[in-house]
């Protein structure tokens, strides 16, 4: 009976660890997005809105709140300072958090799905889209990445059979509502792209690995639209779209160097700077008869062939030899 006792109370230890670490790193993200809209705010306002916010009373100790305020710094990589004059907090560097997609994916995650899981009743009439999968390869892939560590990976290209690998973890994306793994083969020095719906399975090892200081996602993937990185030269692309259609890619760009050089009644012209590969002519494509590529001449080129390649389909009682679908790039492994 003792001993069951001890395994009991050692349980509910554990358990209580838990919620209050569940507790202080959603007071921390819920405070960064608190202090982000209000600027400034002082603890008594914090705390009050906090319990406003969880729709209980909620007292929270000065070294508790010393902690939770900390586990906020760390969460964010940012310092939240305090102003003794008018006995306020406030973010240093609140841009910090603004301009890091990392960081704002976080903080609208948690906004959304704290308000709905307080709304649960509403479960039927909110509509949600998911991804593709492969969230519970997260942890171990990050570990990995914080470690240094390899991951050997069991990987099913869509159009072989699987494939074992040892690859070093540097980067994880998420693109169109799939989440990709960017990795480095050590026996071959070239990074490759798995997709996580596609890894079967994935297990931590030994072999340690130095991350690379000349390796930067943000540098990796500037010159490309999503995911796919092809050898094709960087283009300045103009865009002309109608401004039903414009208004949408004014509001959420193709990609960061967009930008509108001109807007009349009718159409919106867009220029933009990067690589033309495979999903971005398919994101192009998606707008239909609403966009047309000015230049340059090779994409709006290859816009014109897909245009006539669908008349065809759509159209084989013509004449000209009908054009086969095209199918599009395969796995790089």
């Amino acid at each position: 009976m003792h001993k069951i006792f001890v395994l009991d109370y050692a349980t509910f230890a554990k358990s209580q660890s838990l919620k209050q670490e569940t507790m202080k790193t959603e007071f921390a993200i819920w405070m960064v997005s608190f202090l982000l809209q209000r600027k400034a705010a002082t603890k008594e306002t914090i705390l009050q809105e906090w319990s406003r916010h969880r729709n209980e009373a909620c007292s929270i100790h000065r070294n508790t709140f010393g902690n939770y305020r900390k586990k906020a710094e760390s969460l964010f990589d940012t310092n939240i300072e305090y102003n003794p004059r008018t006995q306020e907090y406030f973010l240093e560097h609140p841009e910090q958090v603004t301009q890091n997609s990392m960081f704002k994916w976080l903080l609208q995650s948690y906004t959304a799905s704290n308000a709905i899981t307080r709304r649960s009743k509403l479960k039927d009439r909110i509509m949600l889209d998911t991804t593709s999968g492969g969230e519970e390869l997260i942890d171990t892939v990050t570990e990995a990445m914080e470690k240094g560590r390899c991951i050997h990976l069991v990987y099913q290209p869509f159009w072989d059979d699987p494939k074992e690998r040892c690859v070093e973890p540097y980067f994880i994306k998420l693109f169109k509502h799939r989440w990709y793994l960017i990795a480095r083969k050590p026996d071959e020095g070239v990074f490759r792209t798995y997709c996580f719906d596609r890894i079967k399975s994935v297990r931590l090892t030994e072999q340690r690995f130095r991350f690379r200081n000349d390796a930067d996602a943000k540098t990796m993937f500037r010159d490309y639209y999503g995911i796919i990185q092809m050898p094709v030269p960087k283009e300045h692309i103009v865009l002309k779209v109608t401004c039903e259609q414009g208004i949408y890619l004014h509001t959420r760009k193709l990609h960061p160097s967009q930008r509108l050089i001109h807007q009349d009644d009718d159409y919106m012209i867009f220029e933009l700077y990067l690589k033309p590969c495979y999903d971005f002519v398919q994101e192009l494509l998606s707008c239909g008869s609403s966009l047309e590529v000015l230049s340059p001449e090779s994409l709006r080129k290859e816009m014109e062939e897909t245009a006539e390649d669908l008349f065809h389909i759509y159209n084989p009682q013509t004449n000209e030899p009908q054009s086969q679908l095209k199918s599009p790039q395969k796995d790089g492994e």
